[in-house]
């Protein structure tokens, strides 16, 4: 079967009955989901306080804001009256710092 989509330039899609591969095989032994036999009712599935604590985190890690705004009124003073100071030392020290970062995560 061939479907014309338009704009396509006039070239048909062939369309194809075939079974793709799978690029995820099931290990041997394992469960297929075709098996429809009962649950054993003596297998048991124990959640631990895991995931609540997960949800905690992540709503604490949400409610914190992603810019300190004390830290940016702060440094803007300090820029306006002129008492802000740039060390080039530091800054060279930094550069350097996270290109070896980057540079040993390049070659993980």
């Amino acid at each position: 079967m061939v479907a014309d989509i338009k704009g396509s330039g006039g070239a048909g899609i062939a369309h194809t009955t075939a079974t793709p591969e799978p690029s995820v095989r099931p290990l041997p032994g394992a469960a297929t989901g075709t098996d429809t036999r009962p649950a054993d009712p003596t297998e048991v599935v124990t959640l631990t306080d895991l995931a609540a604590r997960l949800q905690r985190l992540t709503e604490a890690v949400a409610s914190v804001p992603v810019v300190d705004q004390a830290k940016v009124h702060a440094l803007r003073e300090a820029i306006e009256s002129g008492q802000y100071r740039i060390s080039e030392r530091d800054i060279a020290d930094k550069l350097s710092a996270l290109e070896a970062l980057l540079d040993g995560a390049s070659k993980a």
